[in-house]
């Protein structure tokens, strides 16, 4: 009987020595005190937007565990340097330490929560599959799988944790509560290597593309831009924030508590901001053409409608 998986189940304790191999390699940083977080002291629709947003990142980590074993397969298979499997090994240890801490804090934040709530879906890749190897055409399909890794590299690390660096920056801020502003530092902390390394690792892999695989690479950023337009913003475009200003700063702690969560306004400045600042210059530096792919992105159709980080919306339950 296959069993319904939630974050609970996702981060239950297994045996004494898995659960120590598991500590040693993730909980490097003093642990955040989940148990002293006073759930008295919040209301309960407070607590329940923020495990929301907690649980949807917790999902997202996930599927960054998912993402990231696969490129380290496709590049293993097409021998690439070690150095580079080194820096993507460090990265699958954070991804699964930012799953714990984001599933643990929405599940301390939000304990009456029902299953449907905290209702762990299965990680897709938001690309295909890694091409196959063909033993009788070796070094064409090896170039294949770097180009598939560089798509999926700039995809991942490039764009979507370069965007996570300033958001955290941002919880850390607004947070009136230690416990989100302990997790938001400490995932933080990694987020700032993972967004380096996804310039530095297309920096290697760009010179060893053909023409049509860095094409391919082009046509991947305005996909890419397209996909993390909607899935940050929202309805929030780059015109409505034109000659406004966002301010993201401390919170009153009595007035407005907060609990580690941005509204969708304030999601969207950070990253049409960051964008323009600091993504757009790395990827030139790299050889691609941000103003290019930015300007192709409409031809890249919205979804029906914007996805949801379980199974249920907020307005269910």
């Amino acid at each position: 009987m296959e069993l319904e998986a939630d974050a609970r189940r996702i981060v239950e304790a297994t045996t004494k020595k898995l659960g120590s191999m598991h500590r040693n390699q993730v909980h490097r940083d003093p642990w955040p005190d989940f148990a002293a977080f006073d759930v008295a002291r919040y209301d309960r629709e407070l607590r329940r937007q923020a495990a929301w947003q907690w649980i949807a990142r917790a999902q997202a980590e996930h599927g960054s565990v998912h993402q990231f074993s696969a490129v380290v397969h496709a590049l293993t298979e097409a021998r690439a340097p070690m150095e580079l499997l080194g820096a993507l090994a460090r990265l699958l240890t954070d991804e699964v330490r930012h799953v714990e801490l984001c599933a643990q804090i929405a599940l301390t934040m939000y304990p009456e929560g029902a299953d449907a709530f905290f209702k762990w879906r299965t990680p897709r890749a938001p690309w295909p599959d890694a091409p196959k190897i063909d033993a009788n055409a070796r070094e064409a399909t090896e170039l294949r799988l770097r180009g598939w890794a560089a798509r999926a590299i700039l995809t991942a690390c490039a764009l979507g944790e370069t965007l996570s660096e300033p958001m955290l920056e941002a919880l850390v801020v607004v947070s009136t509560d230690p416990l989100p502003r302990a997790c938001s530092e400490q995932i933080l902390k990694d987020e700032r290597f993972h967004g380096r390394f996804g310039f530095e690792a297309l920096a290697v892999l760009m010179p060893t593309l053909d023409d049509a695989e860095k094409n391919a690479l082009q046509d991947q950023l305005s996909r890419a831009l397209a996909g993390f337009e909607r899935t940050t913003c929202g309805k929030t475009t780059v015109q409505d924030l034109a000659n406004s200003e966002v301010e993201i700063g401390p919170r009153d702690p009595e007035a407005e508590p907060n609990l580690g969560t941005l509204t969708e306004r304030e999601f969207a400045a950070i990253f049409y901001a960051t964008l323009e600042q600091r993504i757009f210059p790395e990827l030139e530096a790299v050889g691609l053409d941000p103003m290019r792919a930015w300007a192709e992105r409409g031809k890249f159709p919205a979804p029906a409608k914007r996805p949801e980080a379980s199974a249920e919306t907020r307005a269910a339950e």
